[in-house]
């Protein structure tokens, strides 16, 4: 049986009320919570549910829920009230199961949102998201006012920056390009950090002077002529003379490397978006920091996405990110199958053949992958000055850095064996060409996916990246082959699972 909780807002103050829907009777019991409850017999489809790290039959990007409709029975109008009510954004929650206490013994398949209802002459339609969609607005919130009263003010002037979005800082950046928000007084905007490493002027290196310890010191004391001097707690950098062309600075945000890590940024990221600390696995966090604990960085000031950013953050060691069914964020990366498997599946316990899937990304094993790092955040081809060296400028010129890894002998037996090519935001060179191995040694062998039906049952209890052992009479699986659980729909009104396996 299927049972769901919509929770609205039923009035103009926010009023908060549970509804109870289900296909079929039930009444929780006076020990339940909530007790002594019915469930309104209206559900017609629950729709389908469907979590994917990365994407259907890709190993690359974030998770996604994908998720159908849930269709509710009104044709004697006894729900049209709730057109008057806010579902939007307020708590959905699909429970699986047939007797026990109430919600314990039952499985948890969603806890997200409404996005909103639709009513028509006989039925509601609710559509549903998962808690993704906090990610999905800018990670630069504030835009400047524009209203300087030079030579006062850190908000720019009507005429130059009014509107602009602030610059945020995450981990190590190089050469970024922030705005000037007091022309009067040279001041830029970097975003709140720990230090400002480096400045250049048509990349040039400019000289850094001590620190500055409070907006007052900064907009007090000029720096020396050709000097820059930074005011990290506030985010802002102040030079001590009129720049010849392109203003740029290397930034570091984090105390320690271990606050620069893939995990620790995707945490930070996830906070500023608005999820409560409670609801990351911190578990999760450690875990991916030991699996690795490289420093990247990546600096924004533009209209990016928490979703387009983190996204952007993960790859650069292959990790994935998403919610699970409780709700909670989870991350982790991406490995081979090892380990002991989660379940194991005969023949007899799937209902239907299984589906061999191409993988999207990369189907045929590789002979040779590449991993751009130290990005370059203002790419600078030209008007350079001249005591910039060639060094230098060669590395202005490029916006990555790029390490490879390669095992031609994988071509002796896959002749259009790919060479796939990604740009990911680590810093340090050795710590690429260790991913980038890493990388390798995961697809120069053959990998499959393939979609595996079965009952919800027997899929209870199975997270993301899950091992599960797949024993099955096709594709030389008899004696048993491993797989990562990279992807979990529930097609509800059939009370079917399938499970997308990657190994």
């Amino acid at each position: 049986m299927i049972l769901i909780e919509l929770t609205a807002a039923i009035d103009a103050a926010g009023t908060l009320q549970t509804f109870y829907v289900a296909a079929g009777r039930y009444v929780t019991a006076p020990g339940d919570t909530p007790a002594h409850t019915a469930f309104l017999d209206r559900l017609l489809d629950p729709g389908s549910l469907g979590r994917h790290a990365y994407a259907d039959g890709r190993t690359g990007g974030a998770t996604r829920l994908e998720t159908g409709e849930i269709v509710i029975a009104n044709a004697d109008g006894a729900l049209d009230g709730w057109i008057n009510y806010s579902f939007d954004g307020r708590a959905v929650v699909i429970r699986s199961g047939e007797a026990g206490a109430y919600p314990a013994s039952f499985t948890t398949l969603l806890t997200g949102t409404a996005e909103g209802i639709e009513a028509t002459f006989d039925k509601i339609v609710v559509r549903l998201r998962d808690k993704s969609w906090m990610f999905d607005k800018p990670v630069c919130g504030s835009t400047y006012a524009g209203n300087n009263s030079l030579p006062n003010g850190l908000e720019g002037a009507q005429q130059d920056i009014k509107g602009r979005r602030k610059p945020k800082t995450y981990g190590k950046v190089y050469n970024v390009s922030p705005p000037c928000v007091n022309t009067s007084r040279l001041i830029y905007e970097v975003g709140v950090c720990n230090a400002v490493d480096a400045g250049y002027d048509r990349g040039a290196t400019l000289t850094k002077g001590a620190d500055y310890t409070s907006q007052s010191d900064m907009e007090t004391n000029v720096p020396a002529a050709g000097n820059f001097r930074a005011w990290p707690a506030g985010g802002y950098v102040r030079l001590g003379s009129q720049p010849a062309g392109q203003v740029t600075f290397d930034v570091t945000q984090g105390a320690t490397a271990g606050n620069r890590t893939v995990a620790q940024i995707l945490k930070q990221l996830a906070l500023d978006a608005g999820i409560a600390s409670g609801a990351i696995n911190s578990a999760d966090v450690t875990a991916l920091d030991t699996a690795n604990s490289a420093v990247v960085g990546i600096w924004v000031d533009d209209e990016t996405s928490f979703l387009a950013a983190m996204d952007q953050v993960a790859a650069s060691v292959g990790a994935w990110y998403g919610f699970d069914a409780g709700g909670t964020l989870r991350m982790g990366q991406l490995t081979a199958p090892s380990g002991t498997p989660a379940l194991t599946l005969y023949d007899y316990d799937i209902g239907e053949a299984i589906e061999r899937v191409p993988p999207k990304d990369i189907g045929i094993p590789a002979w040779r992958m590449t991993l751009g790092y130290a990005r370059n955040f203002t790419v600078q081809a030209s008007d350079l000055a001249g005591s910039v060296s060639a060094v230098r400028a060669a590395w202005l010129a490029e916006d990555f850095r790029r390490e490879k890894a390669e095992d031609a002998a994988v071509k002796t037996q896959w002749l259009l064996a790919p060479e796939p090519e990604s740009m990911g935001l680590l810093t340090a060179q050795a710590d690429a060409s260790t991913e980038v191995t890493r990388q390798l040694n995961l697809y120069k062998v053959r990998r499959d996916v393939y979609d595996v039906p079965l009952s919800i049952e027997r899929a209870a209890g199975l997270d993301l990246m899950a091992v599960v052992r797949l024993v099955y009479a096709r594709f030389n699986m008899g004696a048993g082959r491993d797989f990562r659980l990279i992807g979990l729909r529930f097609e509800l009104a059939e009370a079917r699972a399938v499970l997308s396996l990657w190994g």
